[in-house]
């Protein structure tokens, strides 16, 4: 028996269009959830990192910031 002999006995296991259609139509909408969460995941990582980037902005400026010595001039200006 060939390959093609085999494939075709396989044709007729959706007798009925409908079924076709209806199985094609739960198979499309798995994979748009799939990618609304795949989507939906990557947003929230993106977000996350702008927020750890922003973060660690405002750390490093603290620091640059600090004064050094404890008294209220400017030491950049000397």
């Amino acid at each position: 028996m060939s390959d093609a002999d085999i494939d075709d006995d396989f044709d007729d296991d959706f007798v009925d269009d409908d079924d076709a259609k209806m199985v094609e139509e739960a198979e499309t909408s798995v994979r748009t959830r799939l990618s609304s969460l795949e989507k939906r995941r990557l947003i929230d990582n993106l977000l996350e990192e702008k927020r750890l980037a922003k973060e660690l902005k405002d750390d490093l400026d603290d620091i640059d910031n600090f004064d050094e010595d404890g008294d209220d001039w400017d030491d950049d200006e000397l």
